[in-house]
């Protein structure tokens, strides 16, 4: 269909150009919609990838959070998630970062120097994203981002926890959804119900673990296989896999049932709740965590950690305000009942 409108627009555009000025209209179908415009008053056409990034539905379910081996994991506790939920296929690239990082510096949501993005909304001037260390792969001059030539779809990387959950809010705004995070105190997403919120945000801790060992309880997000090359970018010794990021979606989708790709290794990615080390072994239904703490949770390992991290059950902890060359994140949305 959008090859067919591309093919119609160009069509178009070049009988237009030929023909005595105002004779010719361009006539775009979407579903029963259609809309006009004269050819004549048309300057530029360009076509543009939608701003939220690719998503697959998770469904609701129970399982074992915690593996009893994992580095903050060895509690294990029966966890039920009763919403379904839409988790990002892949981790959020440098190039969906830009254009959602574009359209906030336009919008005066944020402000920015060649060194770092803050935040300009609610009275917040958190650090969202660190420019100037060796790791980013942004840059800014003159009002333009731009990402360096071939890392368009690698994690977006150097992203603090407010700068992940800031993305989140900018998917909201862009899309008419009401914004998820609060932007002063501990940034409470929906008044602590993210399960709740109708705008985009970062998955819960538990939401993240039941994906990556989806549905069977696995050690890792392909299996019980311990870690090799061929199936996560990590770093069992020096020089590492890859000795950096890969581009999202480089390795076999795993859990292959969900389509999720790059649930272990490249980056670590940011979760929503507040890093408890020793969740207990009582059963929780929708589990939210704590309303304020010290660390964000962080999940998946990157491609600068041992094969140990890369155990879906691994948990981190990491302060909000953190940045570096080995921490992104992926978007979550509960499914509109």
């Amino acid at each position: 269909m959008k090859r067919e409108i591309a093919v119609i627009i160009m069509l178009t555009l070049l009988l237009g150009a030929s023909m005595s000025q105002g004779q010719w209209k361009m006539r775009v179908h979407e579903g029963e919609t259609t809309t006009e415009f004269w050819v004549s008053g048309i300057d530029s056409v360009k076509f543009q990838r939608g701003l939220v990034p690719e998503m697959v539905v998770v469904p609701a379910g129970s399982f074992l959070q915690g593996d009893g081996h994992a580095y903050c994991g060895n509690d294990e506790r029966g966890v039920t998630l009763t919403r379904d939920f839409h988790l990002g296929q892949y981790e959020v690239t440098n190039q969906e970062y830009l254009e959602m990082l574009q359209w906030a510096y336009d919008s005066g949501y944020v402000t920015a120097t060649a060194a770092e993005v803050r935040d300009n909304l609610d009275g917040s001037t958190e650090q969202l994203l660190d420019l100037d260390d060796w790791g980013s792969e942004i840059s800014f001059s003159g009002g333009t981002f731009t990402v360096d030539g071939g890392k368009e779809d690698h994690p977006v990387k150097e992203v603090t926890w407010y700068g992940a959950a800031r993305y989140c809010d900018w998917l909201s705004e862009a899309s008419g959804l009401d914004r998820a995070y609060e932007h002063s105190g501990d940034w409470l997403c929906n008044e602590h119900d993210p399960y709740g919120a109708e705008g985009y945000r970062l998955p819960t801790d538990a939401e993240w673990e039941y994906a990556a060992q989806h549905n069977d309880d696995r050690i890792y997000p392909w299996g019980d296989e311990a870690p090799d090359c061929s199936r996560v970018n990590y770093w069992p010794s020096s020089p590492g896999c890859v000795g950096w990021t890969s581009p999202v979606g480089s390795y076999p989708d795993a859990p292959a049932s969900l389509g999720l790709s790059d649930m272990a290794g490249n980056v670590w990615e940011w979760c929503n709740d507040w890093w408890v080390c020793d969740l207990g072994e009582d059963p929780e239904q929708d589990p939210v965590g704590n309303p304020t703490g010290t660390y964000r949770v962080s999940r998946g390992g990157s491609w600068h950690d041992l094969g140990g991290r890369c155990r879906c059950a691994c948990r981190w902890p990491s302060l909000p305000d953190y940045n570096t060359h080995a921490i992104g994140f992926r978007v979550a949305r509960t499914v509109a009942e």
